[in-house]
């Protein structure tokens, strides 16, 4: 009796670690500014997406110096309390129970936060009591202050990262890097990144190395390494190639926005895909992980490649390329301080640089 009893204890703390760590990223996209980086952000962290879309197709919010949005925003803030004055959005299917982190990603209209993200929120907000929450906001040049108020204001009862992120319009292409800063800067851990299993994939000339997330999918593909495969070209920014027997994979798998740098397993098909070139959601398409070196060697491969595990790999997760600085109170992968001028990947405040 005892030992079952264990048994079921057992259990329940492994599912409600399961729960703890589950990530929800809810976003609104007006220009595709919002967009784009939420495909940056889920492609470094494990997180289901909800997109917010506006009920009424078609407005165009910025016509006549936003004129649209203004009023939308006026209405709320006449009566902040009165769900009749937040705008009507397409009806969202979510369990706020089942996540303990919230990433909000929206953009800024006249210094506050878009309207129908404010109706989102007015909604779910206080369902969101608890647990950790994060905000990241697109502007043109606006300071997000007033935003950030309208956030504390919908979403009253949380526990909010120590700061939120701003990308500006101009620094959406840099997303990918603004982001992974952000999220070592707030200390994110979701329970399922990746605790350092990276791959190398080269044919004759070219090496580039991926991290894989945490998704069964990705530790399937790890399993059955090494491989030596054909690389095949497809469409105008990806290379493909079919391991030797099926990826396996479950419900944890993960859909997103696929920038430059991504590995993922199109699963209809079977076949893993390398982009060099951007690409956009697709389903079934699965992010197995990311480029942290050699990116612009995909679009290179030719023939047969080897796919293999680099060993030795540490958990930290971030390199930085064409690090220059000097290598004073830095270390080798193997713990021994660099010397001066030493090139490679060196670790420098708890983060992996390429020195070249």
């Amino acid at each position: 009796m005892k030992r079952t009893i264990l048994f079921l204890t057992m259990l329940l703390n492994v599912a409600l670690a399961t729960v703890q760590g589950k990530t929800l990223v809810v976003y609104y996209s007006y220009t595709g500014n919002c967009k784009q980086i939420a495909g940056a952000l889920t492609n470094q962290i494990t997180a289901d997406v909800l997109e917010i879309q506006p009920a009424e197709k078609g407005l165009k919010y910025d016509a006549n110096n936003y004129a649209l949005g203004t009023q939308l925003l006026n209405a709320i803030n006449a009566h902040a309390n009165d769900a009749g004055s937040y705008p009507a959005i397409d009806p969202v299917s979510i369990s706020m129970s089942d996540y303990q982190n919230v990433i909000v990603i929206t953009p800024l209209w006249w210094s506050q936060m878009a309207a129908p993200m404010q109706t989102f929120l007015f909604n779910y907000g206080s369902q969101m009591a608890g647990k950790r929450i994060g905000l990241i906001v697109s502007s043109s040049s606006s300071g997000i202050s007033g935003v950030e108020e309208d956030f504390k204001r919908l979403v009253s009862d949380a526990n909010y990262y120590s700061e939120s992120l701003w990308i500006r319009s101009s620094q959406v292409g840099n997303a990918g890097s603004l982001v992974d800063e952000w999220l070592q800067q707030i200390n994110f851990t979701d329970g399922n990144t990746s605790d350092g299993r990276m791959i190398k994939v080269s044919d004759a000339s070219h090496t580039i190395i991926f991290e894989l997330n945490e998704t069964s999918a990705a530790k399937s593909l790890y399993a059955m390494l090494p491989l030596e495969v054909k690389v095949e070209n497809y469409s105008n920014n990806e290379k493909i190639f079919y391991p030797s027997t099926a990826v396996s994979y479950g419900t944890d798998c993960i859909e997103g926005d696929c920038p430059a740098g991504t590995l993922a397993l199109f699963s209809p098909w079977g076949n893993v895909v390398m982009y060099y070139g951007a690409a956009s959601r697709y389903s079934g398409l699965y992010i197995l992980g990311k480029a942290v070196e050699g990116t612009t060697h995909i679009q290179d491969l030719t023939g047969t490649i080897r796919v293999e595990a680099v060993g030795g790999a540490t958990a930290i997760r971030t390199v930085r390329a064409g690090d220059t600085a000097s290598n004073d109170h830095s270390y080798s992968l193997n713990g021994r301080l660099a010397s001066k001028g030493q090139t490679g990947i060196i670790i420098r405040s708890g983060r992996k640089f390429l020195v070249k």
